[in-house]
């Protein structure tokens, strides 16, 4: 199958018109099958960089849309924290496949924090996302998951549905002065001086990337 070459290509760029595109449901009476196995099979091996060792992720989430295969199928590393330090390893990542995820429940309650995606370029941003939500998906083996996740978890649910819906980070910015550019290089920085970073991008210049 196609999806088995899939790992050792590049994501999306960002410029691709597909990443605005809705993705589609799978049939529950499909999810056991050797393609959507396989598909799933090639977001873990890119989650962990081709490695066979999976104490180490190279990403928090992954939506199928961003490599080019537009099904309702995201991963995300439910152990995750979003805290880097310098003397504290990050705690081991727990990935986990969710298929045709839907938000069941939101948090009136909010919270406002830097996200990145490899599917924006060097764009970067604060954005607002509810602090909570009730998730419900299928797993691999087509057994439903309803389970209520917090705090940055519930980002990156949040993050990677929107992918499913061809919408990224930046959509949800209102604010010019929260769209910022951070180079390769700058990450380290980026993680600590987010809430003050001084270079900004405009949302004009966000949807001259996004539209090509």
């Amino acid at each position: 199958m196609i999806y088995l070459l899939l790992s050792m290509t590049l994501f999306l760029a960002p410029t691709n018109p597909q990443l605005n595109e809705q993705s589609f449901p799978i049939c529950p009476c499909h999810i056991r099958g050797t393609e959507t196995q396989e598909i799933i099979d090639t977001m873990f091996d890119i989650a962990f960089a081709e490695s066979s060792d999976r104490t180490r992720a190279t990403l928090v989430g992954l939506a199928a849309p961003q490599i080019g295969i537009q099904k309702r199928i995201i991963l995300v590393d439910v152990a995750a924290t979003g805290v880097f330090t310098e003397t504290e390893e990050p705690p081991l990542p727990q990935i986990r496949e969710f298929i045709n995820p839907e938000i069941l429940w939101r948090s009136d309650e909010m919270s406002t924090w830097r996200e990145g995606c490899y599917s924006t370029s060097n764009v970067c941003g604060l954005v607002p996302r509810c602090n909570k939500v009730l998730i419900k998906a299928y797993d691999r083996h087509c057994n439903i998951i309803t389970q209520e996740f917090s705090g940055y978890t519930a980002r990156i649910f949040q993050h990677e549905i929107d992918h499913l819906d061809g919408i990224r980070f930046p959509d949800r910015i209102e604010r010019d002065e929260d769209l910022h550019w951070v180079e390769e290089s700058d990450i380290p920085s980026y993680r600590i001086q987010w809430a003050n970073w001084p270079q900004k991008l405009t949302r004009a210049a966000w949807q001259k990337i996004k539209n090509g």
